[in-house]
């Protein structure tokens, strides 16, 4: 829901959010995440990758194409 108020210069934005269909991606064995920039690893989850399961597989799906080592595995984001 987007609510605009009239006469003022901010704009009041309520956006639906919900980890209900997000997944990480995490390395089972060194507990790192995949970094939001689709490359690379980081330690917390403030860096750390979250979409949904269609971008996840497109993700994954473009690494493996490459011949890219793929050692994630998706998990549900804390919450969720």
């Amino acid at each position: 829901m987007t609510q605009v108020v009239t006469g003022s210069p901010k704009l009041k934005t309520e956006l639906p959010t919900s980890n209900k269909n997000r997944v990480r991606f995490r390395d089972p064995k060194t507990k790192e995440y995949l970094h939001l920039s689709g490359t690379g690893r980081t330690k917390g989850t403030d860096y750390a990758w979250i979409g949904t399961r269609v971008q996840a597989r497109a993700i994954r799906d473009r690494a493996l194409s490459e011949d890219q080592p793929w050692p994630f595995i998706a998990v549900r984001p804390k919450g969720a």
